[in-house]
């Protein structure tokens, strides 16, 4: 009997498949387990590769890209914005000289090479240090050692000269700074007439003070810039001198000092912040270049790959987001599936058969799921975690496992108790008593059957329940310390978002959402589809 021919005669199928939102939200789940067998699928081959050494599917550039070790290598420079957006000129300029660092490594790998004289226990080969400067499918280009140091100064000669103009940006930063405070103390001299002649003595001596700053910085300005007719060098600054002298002697004129001179000061800041910010910019475009000769993008299938990794960008590692949030989506199922299997059977067995035998083993049941409740949900799987602190399971996912399942047996437990109890008093189960069927027999043929409509439910929400909990857990330092998770991706944007980077707590919230929505939706319509007081 076909597949379409099974799903036209039971009423529950059917009305499951006619649920719209139900098949999406399918198809959705489906992805995501595909996701899950391939990547378990790729550890099992990579595991016989390095058992038997006849291969390494790190390697292979389709199928080791999910393996574990994949989401922890570098593939470019920290905080690499995702879609291919440039981020802004300064954080621009540290990406593209994280590149031009690699390369210095190789560098001063090789002058430590030279000055060991050849020792050959220290000494490494060009090939071996040139792959140690790797970044996944992204190496330094095969051209010759002298080409490559020549094109590697000429980048640190463009670099250096962007650190000058940034100090010469920082030093008008300052000037702005003391213009700022000079402005306050000449705002103070409206009440000059209410101050004492000490007061007002001291308030001169500051708005010396900060004249002669000013006139330093301008000073300092115009030593380190090259260009003779920056607006700001051009600035006669000897009114400012003299009112500076003048209030050193307690004889201020008035006004205490040039205001013009100060406008002048302050239109040259910004004539000048203009033209650096598009020299800055300029370095960028020269330096690029360069970068795209030592540090090749790859092409073809590498290229692919090398794309798909950095499609969300690096955290601050590095390490590629979009490759951990993937790989997050095999440990959330993995801990989804083995939670919800192993709490759903056991709940639903010890609660049915709470709910068909009565007596004792009822009321031994009722005080175990009783006790537990009373005690806060989440203060519970924090201290059942927190047990296996100091452990050799710590870090791992064996105590989430312990923590969940003996939590989450609960709510299968009850709700099939209920059903239990109901289903015990029906026609069925009475005819099969009186035809001499025991209670082992009745209890796995007839009672625990009949509650599947709400092993199935639990099982979804429970599942739901497990992937949170991990996150909540992780996040909270109790569950995985390696690798990659999303409660692990998000704990780790913490001070990425602070300097407004968005890309990694983003991207797993993202793929966490939609699996978490996508089995929302599935137990509802199990739900109406299974549960006989639904099905019509």
């Amino acid at each position: 009997m076909s597949i379409k021919s099974r799903i036209n005669e039971s009423p529950s199928l059917r009305k499951l498949f006619n649920n719209k939102g139900a098949v999406v939200a399918m198809s959705i789940i489906s992805l995501y387990l595909l996701l899950f067998v391939w990547i378990i699928a790729m550890q099992f081959v990579s595991w016989i590769g390095k058992t038997t050494d006849a291969y390494d599917l790190r390697q292979r550039p389709v199928m080791g890209a999910l393996l574990p070790e994949r989401t922890l290598e570098r593939v470019g420079a920290s905080n690499l914005p995702g879609f291919g957006l440039i981020a802004d000129p300064g954080k621009r300029t540290e990406h593209v000289k994280f590149y031009f660092q690699q390369v210095g490594k190789v560098f001063t790998e090789l002058e430590q090479g030279e000055a060991s004289n050849g020792d050959s226990d220290t000494q490494r080969s060009m090939d071996e240090i040139l792959n140690a400067a790797r970044l996944a499918e992204r190496r330094v280009a095969d051209i010759p050692v002298d080409e490559l140091r020549t094109k590697y100064d000429q980048a640190m000669g463009v670099f250096a000269e962007q650190d000058n103009l940034r100090s010469l940006r920082a030093t008008l930063t300052k000037i702005e700074l003391a213009i700022e405070q000079l402005d306050e103390f000449n705002a103070a001299l409206g009440d000059k007439e209410s101050m004492s002649e000490d007061d007002v003595e001291i308030l001169y001596d500051d708005i010396a003070l900060s004249l002669d700053e000013i006139i330093l910085l301008v000073e300092e300005y115009g030593e380190k810039t090259q260009v003779e007719s920056d607006p700001l060098t051009q600035i006669d600054m000897s009114p400012l001198q003299d009112s500076m002298d003048a209030l050193f002697d307690l004889e201020p004129m008035d006004p205490v000092y040039d205001q013009a001179v100060i406008g002048e000061v302050v239109a040259g800041i910004e004539g000048a912040s203009e033209g650096i910010n598009e020299a800055i910019y300029s370095k960028l475009d020269d330096i690029e270049p360069i970068l795209s000769e030592i540090y090749p993008v790859p092409s073809g299938l590498e290229g692919w790959i090398y794309k798909f990794r950095l499609m969300l960008g690096t955290d601050q590692q590095g390490r590629s987001i979009m490759l951990r949030a993937l790989y997050s989506a095999k440990i959330a199922i993995q801990v989804g599936l083995i939670v919800s299997l192993i709490a759903v059977a056991f709940g639903s067995i010890i609660g049915a058969a709470a709910g068909y035998f009565g007596g004792m083993i009822d009321h031994v049941v009722i005080w175990l799921y009783s006790t537990f409740s009373s005690i806060p949900y989440l203060v519970l799987l924090v201290v059942l975690a927190f047990m296996f602190t100091g452990s050799m399971f710590e870090g791992t996912l064996i105590p989430l496992y312990v923590a969940f399942c003996l939590t989450y047996w609960i709510g299968p437990c009850r709700v099939t108790r209920g059903e239990a109890l109901k289903l015990k008093s029906l026609d069925y189960v009475q005819a099969a008593q009186a035809l001499g069927a025991g209670k082992a027999r009745i209890l796995l043929r007839h009672i625990i059957p009949n509650t599947s409509h709400l092993m199935f439910i639990n099982s979804s929400l429970l599942f739901i329940g497990a992937i949170k909990g991990e996150v909540v857990l992780t996040f909270l330092g109790l569950g995985l310390k390696e690798g990659a998770s999303w409660g692990i991706m998000i704990s780790q944007s913490k001070p990425e978002v602070v300097s407004g980077f968005f890309w990694q707590i983003g991207a797993a919230t993202f793929f966490m959402f939609v699996l978490v929505l996508a089995f929302n939706v599935l137990t509802d319509a199990l739900q109406d589809a299974f549960d006989p007081k639904h099905v019509g």
